[in-house]
């Protein structure tokens, strides 16, 4: 029953510049107040689009609108992973023609290379803390985890295995980092001591299961499923092991969580060309984002703004 009461006031003051960003600040202020939770609609997602040759890294508002390039290439560009404080973004370009990683200043506009060893770099992915990277490297031989810190310095290995070890991803505390191998013969999800350690098996369902990303309120993990053909999100109840598809779509990729764990944003076909679209953690919620572009690829969510 509506109790018409105040919940709350607040008074902002801007330019018409800001408009859009205040008003995505007042819908984040109204739903914290009615769910007691943070709202996303002031964060940021990343992407990648390629079209008509050429590769463009970019940066919009969590809706997809208001779109800035970070940066553009001929070469192909992979896996935008945020830092913790949204200030950078570590990707892997092929602008050396091979993959390397880099991270890209979002302030200042710097591109570093952190990880550019003999043969492949690749996947890499911020820690909590932000003070390290998980990346896969085959610089001692097949694709193994490591990890780096983000000046390129202290590379530590993770996994040991005559198998492919790829796609890592820290858990929310810092101390797991989940990835997926086929050292059991078909690709599935494993979880390893960030510390390094033995690897335990996370997915036992089916005989594909990949891009293991944990919510950032640790209770589930949600994953590309192979089932009868079709590449479907799903999701573990990491409490429970139960199991949800949460798409009915026949080629999703890319997961990646809001930072409040209500929705997942993936990337996914329509006609031959990669689109962005979200789904809400249980599966009832479906959205396509409006992003206007030829072929979108590889997002990311942004972390919560700074509280005012």
């Amino acid at each position: 029953m509506p109790k018409q009461e105040q919940l709350g006031g607040v008074v902002y003051t801007l330019t018409a510049a800001q408009l859009r960003l205040t008003a995505h600040r007042i819908a984040d202020y109204v739903y914290e107040k009615l769910t007691g939770e943070r709202g996303v609609f002031s964060t940021r997602i990343a992407y990648v689009v390629k079209q008509q040759g050429r590769f463009e890294l970019k940066v919009a508002d969590a809706d997809g609108q208001n779109a800035q390039t970070v940066l553009a290439s001929a070469e192909p560009i992979l896996s935008p992973s945020w830092s913790p404080d949204g200030s950078r973004l570590a990707y892997v370009s092929f602008q050396l023609k091979k993959p390397v990683v880099y991270i890209q200043d979002l302030v200042g506009g710097r591109q570093i290379p952190v990880a550019n060893f003999k043969g492949s770099n690749s996947a890499p992915t911020w820690s909590p803390d932000g003070k390290q990277l998980a990346v896969v490297l085959s610089r001692e031989g097949g694709s193994q985890i490591f990890l780096i810190n983000p000046d390129g310095s202290n590379v530590r290995r993770v996994t040991t295995s005559a198998a492919i070890d790829t796609e890592p991803f820290f858990s929310p505390d810092g101390q797991s980092i989940y990835f997926t191998s086929d050292r059991g013969g078909s690709p599935q999800i494993y979880r390893v001591p960030a510390s390094g350690g033995s690897p335990t098996r996370v997915t036992f369902q089916g005989d594909y299961n990949v891009s293991p990303r944990v919510s950032p309120d640790g209770k589930s993990l949600v994953y590309v499923s192979r089932n009868g053909g079709r590449f479907q999100l799903a999701s573990m109840d990491l409490a429970s092991r139960q199991i949800q598809l949460l798409t009915d779509t026949q080629r999703d990729e890319s997961p990646s969580f809001a930072p409040n764990s209500r929705m997942i944003l993936y990337a996914t076909e329509v006609g031959g060309r990669g689109v962005l679209a979200a789904v809400s953690n249980d599966g009832r919620f479906k959205q396509r984002l409006t992003v206007q572009a030829a072929d979108v690829r590889e997002p990311a969510w942004g972390p919560l703004p700074a509280a005012n």
